[in-house]
C-alpha cells in the first residue's frame, strides 16, 4: 500500500508540473484583469511542445453558474479557421480546386463580377483569404425570438436581414487588396451546401468536429438547451435573450469551448509534422499558411481563414485569428516552430484582451 501510494504521488507530481501551467498569482492576475475589463467569463487553454498543458474556465457563465471546463461560447470569426480546414480536407479528397472560382460549386446565387472586370470571379482561397474583392465586413446576428431567421441564400441577397445589410456582392478589383469580409464566407457557405447536399453545420460536423472529437462543439443557430452555455454580455450586463444567433454559420456560428477548439490547433500540428493519422496533409498546411498573393505580386499576410505571424526574417511562424459577436469575444495563436499557443473565449462584447494576452505570452515563454 505505501508502494503504491508513493506512486501514486510521484504521479501527481509529474502531472501538476506538467498541465499546471498558470501559477496561482497568474490566476489571480488574469482574474483581477476580466473584472478590470468587464469580462464576466473566459475559457483558457495553452498549448506546449504540441500538447494541451491546461485548460480551465474562469468567471461566470451567467447569473447562477461558473465558467467550467464544459462551458460553451460562441467563437464568432473564430469560425473561419476550422471553415478553411474543411475546404482543405475536401481539396484532399479532390471535391474542390481551391483555385476554382466559386461560381463553379454555386448551384444558385451565383456571383456577378466587378465593373470593370465582369468575367473575374474569386476563387475558393480568395475568399477564405480575403482577397476576393467583397463587401460586408460581419454581422451583428438576430435576436433568437425574431420572427423571420434568413437563410443563407436570403442572406447572400439581402433578404429578410437588417435594413443596413444588403446583398452580399464585389465591390473592389478582385486579388487587389486584403479586405476582410464575413460576407465572402457565406458564399463558401453556399458552396459546401450546394456541393454537398446538406447544410454547412452538417458537413462540418461529420467531416471535421466528429473526426476531431470535438465533443462540445457544433455550428448552429441555436445552443443545445442541455449545454452549459455562457450567455453573451455587453457593458457587464447580460444581453436580451442570452445570445444572438447567426445564420452565417461559416464565418461566425461555431459553439464550442477552448479544449475542444485546441483539438484543431493540434490537428495542424500534426499535419504539419506529417502524421499518418492526421486527417491534414502537409501540403494542406502549407497551403494553410502561404500568404496570399495580390495581382500586384505583394504577398499579405493572411492565409486560409487564418492570420499569419512572421519572424525576423519575414518567414511564417505562428496563425491566429480573433473574433466579436455581439457579447463575445475571442482570440487563438500557435506557433508552428514550437507547438506553443493558447485559445481563449470570453462572453463579453469587445473585451480588451490585450493584457490577458500579453499575460499568457508571457507564461508560454517562461514554461
Amino acid at each position: 500500500m505505501k508502494i503504491r501510494t508513493f506512486i501514486l504521488i510521484i504521479f501527481l507530481a509529474i502531472y501538476t508540473s506538467a498541465y499546471c501551467q498558470l501559477s496561482r498569482s497568474e490566476e489571480q492576475k488574469l482574474d483581477s484583469l476580466m473584472k478590470e475589463n468587464k469580462i464576466p467569463g473566459a475559457s483558457l487553454s495553452i498549448l506546449k511542445n504540441s500538447k494541451v498543458v491546461y485548460s480551465k474556465g474562469f468567471g461566470i457563465s451567467n447569473a447562477s453558474n461558473k465558467v467550467n471546463e464544459k462551458t460553451i461560447f460562441q467563437a464568432a470569426s473564430l469560425s473561419k479557421f476550422p471553415t478553411g480546414l474543411l475546404f482543405l480536407i475536401n481539396t484532399q479528397n479532390q471535391i474542390f480546386d481551391l483555385d476554382n472560382d466559386v461560381n463553379v460549386y454555386l448551384k444558385t446565387n451565383k456571383l456577378d463580377g466587378y465593373k470593370s472586370e465582369p468575367n473575374t470571379i474569386p476563387t475558393i482561397s480568395q475568399l477564405l483569404s480575403h482577397t476576393g474583392g467583397m463587401n460586408t465586413h460581419g454581422f451583428l446576428g438576430y435576436k433568437p425570438n425574431r420572427k423571420i431567421i434568413p437563410t443563407i441564400e436570403n442572406v447572400i441577397d439581402g433578404k429578410h436581414t437588417f435594413l443596413w445589410e444588403s446583398e452580399i456582392k464585389i465591390k473592389n478589383k478582385v486579388n487587389s487588396e486584403f479586405n476582410y469580409s464575413g460576407g465572402g464566407y457565406c458564399y463558401l457557405q453556399k458552396v459546401i451546401k450546394d456541393t454537398k447536399g446538406e447544410l454547412f453545420r452538417t458537413v462540418m460536423q461529420k467531416e471535421l468536429l466528429q473526426p476531431l472529437n470535438m465533443k462540445n462543439s457544433y455550428f448552429g443557430l441555436n445552443p443545445n438547451k442541455e449545454d452549459d452555455i455562457a450567455y453573451g454580455y455587453k457593458n457587464g450586463k447580460p444581453i436580451k435573450f442570452g445570445y444572438r444567433v447567426y445564420p452565417q454559420e461559416a464565418a461566425a456560428a461555431l459553439w464550442t469551448n477552448s479544449f475542444d477548439y485546441s483539438q484543431l490547433l493540434l490537428e495542424v500540428l500534426a499535419g504539419l509534422n506529417d502524421d499518418k493519422s492526421s486527417i491534414l496533409t502537409k501540403e494542406s498546411i502549407a497551403l494553410l499558411k502561404s500568404p496570399a498573393k495580390l495581382s500586384n505580386g505583394k504577398l499579405i499576410r493572411s492565409g486560409l481563414g487564418v492570420g499569419l505571424q512572421l519572424d525576423e526574417n519575414k518567414k511564417v511562424k505562428g496563425i491566429s485569428h480573433g473574433g466579436a459577436n455581439v457579447g463575445y469575444s475571442s482570440f487563438f495563436y500557435l506557433n508552428l516552430t514550437n507547438g506553443s499557443g493558447y485559445v481563449i473565449l470570453t462572453n463579453a462584447h469587445y473585451a480588451n484582451l490585450k493584457e490577458i494576452k500579453n499575460l499568457i505570452t508571457e507564461n508560454i515563454a517562461e514554461n
